[in-house]
């Protein structure tokens, strides 16, 4: 039995959405599973001190700017920044709050805890192609512009770089 060409069309075109959706859903997985990973691992610890910011950075991140309450890094050409609330602690759930709350629609938007800290991952579409990571724990936020293929390391790197900073 051979298909017509219009349904030969039809068939590739469904074919190829539910591969596109299921390998953002893939990578989207893989990077929760990624920033769960390095939320439970042992925390690294701060390497450089930017203003009020005591702060792990990996070989090659920069930072780019300073400011009270956040610094502008960069990897790259990608720039991340990075938020710190002096008036919360580790188990601090607002920030994951404040981002719920905002009512986006978030491919993932999942929490994870312990005994002595609360942290979480979203993940948005931004673009053509493009996804809004953000990792937090307690006080601290860190969020970026990425592709899919990048979800997963970023998500790890990114978690382990909010884990560093000290929270009262």
């Amino acid at each position: 039995m051979a298909l017509s060409n219009e349904k030969f069309l039809v068939f590739v075109l469904i074919s190829s959405l539910l591969v596109g959706c299921s390998g953002i859903e893939r990578q989207t997985e893989k990077a929760m599973k990624a920033a769960e990973v390095a939320f439970r691992d042992d925390e690294k610890q701060p390497n450089i001190e930017a203003g009020l910011i005591q702060v792990y950075l990996p070989k090659d991140f920069n930072v780019v700017e300073e400011h009270e309450n956040n610094l502008i890094l960069q990897k790259g050409d990608k720039v991340y920044i990075l938020f710190v609330n002096p008036n919360e602690k580790e188990d601090s759930s607002v920030l994951f709050l404040a981002t719920k709350l905002q009512g986006d629609q978030y491919l993932v938007l999942h929490s994870f805890q312990n005994d002595e800290k609360f942290g979480f991952i979203s993940i948005k579409e931004a673009s053509k192609e493009k996804y809004e990571l953000a990792v937090g724990i307690g006080a601290v936020k860190l969020t970026t512009e990425t592709d899919k293929d990048h979800l997963k390391t970023d998500a790890k790197q990114m978690m382990q770089v909010v884990s560093s900073v000290p929270q009262k």
